[in-house]
């Protein structure tokens, strides 16, 4: 019996997408957490005989994707993927990724949406979706703000060294401020999110949540704001759930994995 060609170049097509799965479920098998796996630990992450896994891993040993130690016999990721990240964070432009999501919550909070980016010791809004209503709140484009006020910064600020925090608290103009944004920086990062209430501006109010980069690093973040009287204690859990969703969207848009 002749095989009909197009169903063999069907075949083949799809065992190719299929080679290729695999090696991309390989390359997930790292985490920030497990860094270096053995043959085992890999082949049982995706399910696959040792054989094959044996086979992709060679494959991507030799693009220089994954590398093995000759001692330990684990593998790591390679520095291919490290170059491929670095042209990737090159390429990615976050304020094409972040405008549709800013615009969305932006239609679903009628307030203001914004979207700041860390700068040297300050925090800078660099796009901006402005609220519906006729009485909002405007931040200009472009402008400096402290990090060590306002839930934009102080999100910003909780996920920085501790080195980098000190030069930050320095700038505060109170001891009892200072202890004050210190223990909220603490549940800032358990919560993933800040509320500034009449805090950089007297009838201003915003919510944030950090986005993060390929490398679990937060240099950028999302928020909302608008006049403190629209800012019920309901209101803000609403919102506090939007931006937290929304940053969460940009960060994987960005290559961050959890």
């Amino acid at each position: 019996m002749i095989k009909d060609s197009n169903e063999q170049d069907s075949k083949k097509t799809e065992t190719g997408l299929r080679t290729v799965q695999r090696a991309i479920d390989i390359l997930y098998c790292f985490t920030l957490e497990e860094q270096e796996l053995s043959l085992t630990e890999i082949a049982n992450k995706i399910s696959l005989a040792k054989s094959t896994t044996t086979r992709l891993l060679s494959t991507l040993e030799q693009n220089n994707l994954v590398v093995k130690d000759p001692l330990t016999l684990k593998y790591r990721l390679g520095e291919g993927i490290y170059y491929l990240g670095y042209v990737a964070g090159k390429s990615i432009k976050i304020r094409e990724i972040a405008r549709p999501i800013m615009e969305e919550i932006r239609d679903k909070t009628r307030e203001t949406v914004n979207l700041y980016v860390l700068e040297e010791n300050s925090r800078v809004c660099v796009e901006q979706c402005e609220g519906l209503q006729s009485i909002r709140h405007i931040v200009k484009i472009g402008e400096q703000l402290p990090l060590w006020t306002g839930a934009e910064g102080k999100v910003i600020l909780a996920y920085q060294s501790l080195s980098f925090q000190q030069k930050i608290f320095e700038q505060v103009p109170s001891k009892e401020r200072l202890n004050c944004l210190k223990e909220e920086i603490e549940k800032i990062k358990l919560q993933r999110c800040a509320l500034s209430i009449d805090e950089r501006e007297v009838g201003s109010a915003a919510v944030a949540a950090p986005i993060f980069n390929i490398n679990g690093e937060v240099r950028a973040c999302l928020s909302v704001s608008g006049p403190t009287n629209r800012f019920t204690p309901e209101v803000v859990e609403k919102y506090k759930l939007l931006v937290k969703e929304g940053a969460k969207v940009i960060s994987e848009k960005l290559g961050y994995r959890e």
